[in-house]
């Protein structure tokens, strides 16, 4: 096909601003537990429905197997931001002034203690778990993941205190936890949704505790706390406003994509096709509404419940006792709300 030399011209030129405008794109990199966790979906989305495109960003994920490794992470510079439970920054950031909160955005936890099948007649509660083995995904002396917290708190207050049972390392993936209650190496595990409902259907775990289930939260005081927050570091947003500022914005339009489309869209969108796990996700967005935050906004309310949580879950640490979560939150792009 003969293209006149003016055509030719203008075209080459839409290709080479086009080429350009790629290669400026900002480059921004996020550590996240996953994959496949209900709880970091909104961050697989974001490339899907281009909100880091329409910032004039690209957006990098790199998956992890816990909220500590993404917070190493993130302090040792392989990524920019990292996407945790808001409790596991908060023991970051005993040890490093640096750790900030940027954004709210998975304001439910939904953290299910399930003991393998084989236990079902023998353990009915969380005493009975004592001198048994527990899988975490991922466990730390010197930061505390959001999950590990969850653990001790529970097992504190069912009267199994920590040294009273033996905490494995399973990761945060379907197959390493499955293997590790069939196998019987592990008696329970801590596991997120919608693992957590599949392991009940294909019977190989049933739940004991369901920590967004009301009556839980009616029980433990702080149970509502901030489940997932966009975390960054204080030497980096002075140095890289522009960056910050934008990764924000990013978080911000996901969540109200999110809250405007219906989990079937959202589904679409993330090209899950699969019949059971679509249903799982779909069932699991509708019966809490609440999982994810639908603008970013941090709650003035959530983040008590998050300081009562993290001192409660941390009794014996002196510096977790005085701790108040405001030094930490950053909410220049976000807001508040009640």
């Amino acid at each position: 096909m003969y293209l006149r030399p003016k055509t030719l011209f203008a075209l080459l030129l839409v290709m080479f601003f086009a080429l350009q405008a790629h290669s400026e794109a900002m480059r921004i990199s996020i550590s996240v537990p996953g994959p496949g966790a209900a709880s970091y979906l909104p961050i697989e989305l974001v490339s899907k429905i281009g909100a880091d495109k329409d910032e004039g960003a690209e957006l990098r994920v790199e998956f992890s197997p816990g909220g500590g490794n993404s917070m190493t992470e993130m302090l040792t510079n392989n990524t920019d931001f990292a996407l945790v439970g808001l409790p596991s920054a908060m023991s970051a950031r005993l040890k490093d002034p640096r750790v900030i909160a940027l954004a709210a955005v998975n304001d439910l936890p939904l953290y299910v203690l399930m003991v393998r099948q084989g236990l079902k007649g023998e353990v009915k509660s969380v005493a009975d778990l004592k001198g048994k083995a527990i899988g975490l995904h991922s466990n730390s002396t010197s930061t505390k993941t959001t999950s590990q917290q969850v653990l001790e708190l529970i097992f504190r207050r069912g009267g199994v205190p920590v040294g009273a049972y033996r905490t494995v390392t399973v990761g945060r993936r379907w197959g390493s936890e499955t293997l590790m209650l069939q196998t019987g190496a592990v008696d329970a595990l801590v596991a997120d949704e919608p693992f957590a409902t599949q392991m009940v259907e294909e019977k190989i775990a049933y739940k004991l505790l369901h920590l967004g289930d009301p009556e839980t939260m009616r029980n433990y005081s702080g149970a509502g706390f901030l489940r997932g927050a966009l975390i960054g570091r204080k030497d980096r947003l002075e140095s890289e406003q522009k960056k910050y500022e934008t990764m924000v914005k990013i978080i911000k339009n996901t969540l109200l994509w999110m809250s405007s489309h219906s989990p079937e869209e959202v589904l679409d969108k993330l090209e899950i096709y699969s019949p059971e796990k679509r249903k799982q996700l779909i069932e699991l967005f509708k019966k809490y509404p609440r999982q994810y935050s639908s603008d970013g906004k941090f709650s003035s309310q959530q983040l008590r419940e998050t300081e009562i949580f993290f001192i409660d879950s941390q009794v014996g640490n002196v510096s977790a006792k005085d701790f108040r979560i405001e030094s930490m939150i950053y909410d220049r792009w976000v807001g508040r709300k009640d």
